[in-house]
């Protein structure tokens, strides 16, 4: 058994979680909020290495009550600086990456009470983040993105839920909430999804979307 992993973001009626120069404040503040509380539940939450560098990110909990999660980051190469807000001491928080990354750098961030992770292979691959967590008694976690990431779990099957916040803004350009080689049609992806609820955000602006993640395979095992 592994953990529940929850997929949740704010994006444009186009897709985007961030624009094509990295603008990514969409939230309301009830959204903001919505946010906050899905960390408190959570017992890790997760990002790439490319919404570490860009957004800079807490990952803590502020607008609700209730404990911080354990921040995980994924960074193959180990490309985010040292000073990123999420190494704080605020948070227990791991770093996942491979052989790629300097070792000066993986005793520094050490050193500021981090755990690093080397896993084997070019790339992290999610399934092993997934693993080590549950590990460590890890029961639900919150994937926070970006792009490329999301993709990573979702083409496993890694995703059990996913909540989108669409947001009353149009960029045209810049980063989609899912960023990868992609599926050539509707029958190759590997998981369903099932609206669960849509609702209007208290804002009157905007629309929350709540999805089940369905892997066919395990469909397919319920059937026969």
């Amino acid at each position: 058994m592994r953990p529940r992993v929850y997929m949740m973001a704010a994006v444009t009626v186009d897709g985007r979680i961030a624009s094509k120069t990295g603008y990514s404040k969409l939230s309301c503040p009830y959204d903001l909020r919505r946010l906050h509380a899905m960390r408190a539940m959570v017992d890790a939450v997760v990002v790439g290495a490319n919404t570490a560098i860009t957004d800079n990110p807490r990952l803590t909990v502020r607008y609700a009550e209730g404990r911080n999660p354990i921040r995980v980051l994924i960074d193959g190469a180990l490309r985010a600086p040292t000073d990123l807000r999420l190494f704080d001491r605020s948070a227990l928080t791991i770093v996942f990456t491979t052989s790629k990354a300097p070792s000066e750098k993986i005793k520094e961030l050490q050193e500021k009470g981090i755990e690093v992770v080397v896993t084997e292979g070019s790339a992290v691959d999610p399934a092993e983040v997934v693993a080590h967590l549950s590990k460590r008694g890890v029961e639900k976690v919150l994937l926070e993105g970006g792009g490329k990431t999301n993709w990573e779990f979702l083409k496993r099957c890694l995703v059990d839920e996913l909540i989108i916040t669409v947001t009353p803004y149009v960029f045209g350009r810049g980063v989609s909430l899912v960023d990868g080689e992609g599926f050539a049609d509707t029958e190759e992806a590997p998981f369903e999804l099932r609206l669960i609820e849509a609702k209007l955000c208290q804002c009157g602006r905007e629309i929350v979307l709540h999805y089940e993640v369905k892997c066919k395979n395990q469909l397919t095992q319920n059937i026969i």
